[in-house]
């Protein structure tokens, strides 16, 4: 089957080709089995757990405990062994919860953030954001659509009543849900409780299989923040055309007045009043962990974070810090990185989606928004780029897209951003590493990095590429022993997604490796990376690093002359190689030692 349920793919994008169904747009470009990432010098991608299918957001416990949750709402939990670093294997991991059924999955519909509660176990609570597979019409009835046995949720047989702007086609019309879990521990580890489900938040519309549900996670101010898409068209310029055009089953978003629907929806604190109550789409929102938000009624002061954003797919709280900072996936010209400085007092920020879009540090005229003069639009393109927040970093998703850096192997057909997290302070990873904001893009397959400026903020004009074909990063987090970590989504062979190919990775820093030269006879100079030393000399390289040495071809020693055989100890390197002075090594992980032997000229 071919698998439609791709988060970011087709549906964020707008890839999909016109009258053709979610599952037909644009997959990550790799191999069906993602090859281990390619690092930087001194650190190490390894796979931490493998064997999921399509895998798109994790969390981890205080004891390491992994939370993974599955796009089709299955949360897998597995044990972490602190002693060895290492998780179970899914073979023995726990299924903790089954939430397939209330799970849309369906275009990047489905459980899409996870996270747990920094006081779990003594507060055993886990939390969720998913799309919820309820008509808006019907908010107390799911599933609403697919077909009962299938993982994939279908829009009609086939997706043929897939929601179109032209003919409008009303769809398969969800909600977004934010959820708390309580989990209880078993012999098997931990599952849900019988009736464990608190819905916290149950709100908002996504008529189109696009940008729905996005993440969730703890602020230092004790709230749970969370996210949601203004699930709009990616086909065209969505402002509510397709919402009611008579259908029997009634609007698929009620509330909506005329011309301020779709991605307009975004903008709806600017509009919202009596008949069309304030919701979450294309929103950053808090709230009570207990208590959750209900948002038609409580003050939008307290809980409406940032608005105007088309898909905040992921958020991030800086270390000791109350900078938010998150992702917003672009339509067809930016990708942008957005920050918060002070996000637990600072006042309502408007990103300005649909009007504007950003480059780094500046907003920028929508311009087919801009000919289609909504008034809604208009007023903002009134009050000018001052009156929304521009991104913090930006590139380009599809139009005019090139290389982020220079010389990266990463693709650049289309991007999709997926993931922001800065490394902690206080690990054993390089000081420039540290506190050091990193982000992904699920279609480039690729981690980056903003090194810090003089201030120690992220610099977006100092951007390197960290992990080079990292499969299909949808999650960055960190974890354990303070290392990076990614949820690989998986793999596609034949435009069939591979079961079993995603996974979560761990970037390690493994820092030097050590190199000893010897020699035979001993205190023979020899040169390393051009500097002479008497053997036996030892120092220390980076993983990965091409190291040249070079012994005397011959030398006399207490009236006796030597010449040169053979390297010993030298792994990789073969046959007359061996029998050189000169000697290139490429450093591994491994501590390597080599020796220069010698033997006696003899006299004739």
């Amino acid at each position: 089957m071919l698998v439609a349920g791709v988060a970011l793919v087709a549906s964020s994008l707008g890839l999909a080709p016109h009258g053709g169904s979610a599952a037909a747009g644009e997959q990550p470009a790799m191999s069906p089995i993602a090859p281990k990432a390619t690092m930087p010098a001194g650190f190490d991608d390894g796979t931490a757990i493998a064997g999921l299918s399509q895998p798109v957001a994790a969390a981890f416990a205080p004891d390491g405990t992994a939370f993974i949750g599955l796009q089709t709402g299955i949360i897998k939990s597995f044990d972490y062994n602190a002693a060895s670093g290492r998780f179970e294997g899914a073979a023995t991991a726990t299924d903790f919860a089954d939430l397939s059924v209330q799970v849309s999955n369906y275009g990047d519909r489905g459980l899409t953030g996870i996270a747990v509660d920094p006081q779990f176990p003594a507060r055993p609570f886990v939390y969720v954001n998913y799309t919820y597979n309820a008509d808006p019409q019907h908010p107390d009835t799911f599933p609403a659509w697919g077909t009962p046995g299938q993982v994939y949720d279908n829009c009609g047989p086939n997706d043929a009543d897939e929601a179109t702007l032209a003919p409008p086609k009303r769809g398969c019309p969800v909600m977004d849900r934010v959820s708390r879990l309580t989990a209880t521990h078993t012999a098997l580890g931990w599952v849900l409780a019988p009736g464990g489900e608190h819905v916290l938040v149950q709100d908002g519309c996504a008529q189109f299989s696009s940008h729905s549900s996005g993440d969730v996670l703890f602020g230092p101010d004790g709230k749970l923040y969370a996210s949601a898409g203004d699930g709009a068209s990616f086909l065209g310029q969505d402002y509510g055309q397709a919402n009611n055009a008579g259908y029997p089953q009634g609007a698929a978003c009620p509330g909506d007045p005329v011309n301020e629907g779709g991605s307009l929806r975004a903008q709806d604190q600017r509009t919202s009043g009596p008949g069309d109550p304030l919701g979450i789409d294309g929103t950053i929102f808090r709230m009570n962990p207990d208590t959750g938000l209900n948002p038609a009624t409580d003050d939008p002061g307290q809980w409406l974070v940032a608005m105007g954003q088309r898909n905040p797919w992921r958020l991030t709280f800086r270390q000791g810090k109350e900078q938010l900072w998150s992702v917003d996936v672009g339509s067809s010209n930016w990708e942008e990185i957005n920050v918060l400085a002070d996000a637990p007092s600072t006042s309502l920020k408007n990103r300005g989606w649909p009007c504007y879009e950003g480059t780094t540090g500046h907003s920028e005229v929508n311009d087919q928004w801009f000919a289609l003069h909504k008034p809604i639009c208009d007023g903002l393109y009134t009050a000018g780029p001052g009156a929304v927040d521009a991104p913090y970093y930006a590139y380009r998703t599809r139009t005019g897209a090139t290389p982020i850096t220079p010389g990266e192997s990463c693709p650049v057909k289309s991007s999709s951003l997926s993931g922001v997290e800065f490394t902690p302070l206080g690990t054993d990873w390089p000081a420039a590493y540290q506190d050091a904001l990193f982000f992904s893009d699920f279609l480039r397959g690729c981690i980056w990095r903003l090194a810090k400026d003089g201030n120690g903020q992220p610099d977006p004009s100092r951007v390197s590429v960290f992990a080079q074909t990292a499969g299909a990063p949808a999650d960055l987090l960190n974890g354990p022993g303070g290392d990076l970590f990614y949820v690989d989504y998986g793999s596609f062979a034949g435009g069939d997604y591979v079961a079993g190919s995603g996974g979560l990775h761990r970037i390690d820093y493994l820092g030097a490796t050590d190199l000893t030269v010897r020699s035979t006879p001993k205190k023979v100079k020899i040169k390393v990376d051009g500097k002479r030393h008497r053997a036996p000399y030892r120092t220390s390289f980076d993983p990965g690093t091409k190291v040249k040495l070079v012994a005397p071809k011959q030398f006399k020693k207490n009236g006796v002359r030597y010449v040169f055989a053979k390297w010993k100890g030298v792994k990789g390197v073969k046959g007359k190689a061996r029998k050189r002075p000169r000697l290139t090594l490429t450093i591994g992980a491994d501590d390597v030692v080599v020796k220069a032997v010698y033997h006696r000229l003899r006299r004739r």
